[in-house]
Parts: C-alpha cells; structure tokens; sequence
C-alpha cells in the first residue's frame, strides 16, 4: 500500500538516527496517555496503543483495509503496521507505525 517497503521503513526507523526522538516521546504524550514521536526523516509517527485500543483496531482491521482498498484517495490514516514489543523484565509496549501527513 502506498509503495511503501520494509527497506524504507528499516531506514526510517534505524534505532542510531532515532535514538532522541524515542527519549523525548515522553514528553509527546497525547491526551490519551499514549506516547509518539516523528521518525527522524518525519515519515513515520509511532504511537504507543493499550490493550484495549489494540484489541479494537484489531477487530477493525479487515474492514480498514477493505476501505483503503476500494477508496485509494480516502483520508484516513496509512497504518501500516502493529507490534508489540516484549522484553525481559519489561512490560510489553504495544506500538503502532501510521505514515505522517503532514
């Protein structure tokens, strides 16, 4: 979708160039808590997603695509990817990857 590809996302998202965006997500918390922040090259936005916001994008999700499929030129947001992030002695963090467009 969009043409975008995984190499251009590695690229935009390469943990050495990011590194201060993702230490002052902190201080871009939403009003829903969650917390964001601009790829370095601001293609990208990551945003942090509770359980509940996961588990309802995740029963949408069929329907989201079959929109972005059928009205290509539709506003609503390019997500394109969920993960959760799991780490020892960490809470897993749930992130999801949109486009920026602005």
């Amino acid at each position: 979708m969009d043409g975008i590809n995984p190499i251009e996302i590695r690229e935009s998202l390469h943990p050495s160039a990011n590194r201060d965006s993702v230490f002052k997500a902190g201080e871009s918390q939403g009003k829903s808590g969650s917390f964001f922040f601009f790829s370095k090259d601001r293609k990208f936005i990551i945003k942090t997603m509770n359980d509940g916001e996961m588990s309802i994008f995740m029963e949408s999700l069929v329907d989201y695509y079959s929109h972005l499929k059928t009205h290509r030129n539709s506003l609503m947001a390019r997500i394109y990817g969920i993960f959760t992030v799991k780490m020892e002695d960490i809470v897993p963090v749930n992130l999801l990857l949109m486009a920026n467009t602005i």
